[in-house]
């Protein structure tokens, strides 16, 4: 079994770098995209164990991303991040299969919290 695999989405690239840092400092392997087009062109698309996606980013959204997975019958875990307060947009990303929707600036604790939840389901790592 190896380390858990992590796909990091935002287009921000040192908030995209920090992410990927943090994902690795646990012993977790990463793979960067600065969006979500680039992750759906993936050869690793299927692979991964968890996703990390901002929420607004240019072109195809995290939320809009998480429905796409879903039409691919991917179900891979995805943790949403924004900056925005909107609670209607914690509605929205339960509505379409989020794992968790966290808020900028990002607790530690709670990504880690949200990433240890996605890993302790039944599902083999690779």
């Amino acid at each position: 079994m190896g380390s858990p695999f992590f796909a990091i989405i935002d287009d921000d690239e040192s908030l995209r770098s920090s992410l990927a840092n943090l994902m690795r400092s646990i012993g977790h392997r990463t793979e960067s995209f600065a969006s979500a087009e680039a992750l759906l062109t993936s050869p690793n698309l299927t692979l991964f164990d968890g996703m990390i996606a901002d929420v607004h980013m240019p072109g195809m959204s995290g939320l809009d991303l998480v429905r796409k997975l879903r039409e691919l019958d991917i179900m891979t875990p995805v943790i949403l991040i924004t900056a925005l307060r909107d609670r209607q947009l914690d509605n929205e990303a339960m509505s379409v299969g989020a794992q968790s929707l966290l808020r900028k600036p990002l607790e530690t604790k709670a990504l880690l919290d949200c990433v240890a939840r996605i890993l302790s389901d039944e599902r083999p790592l690779r």
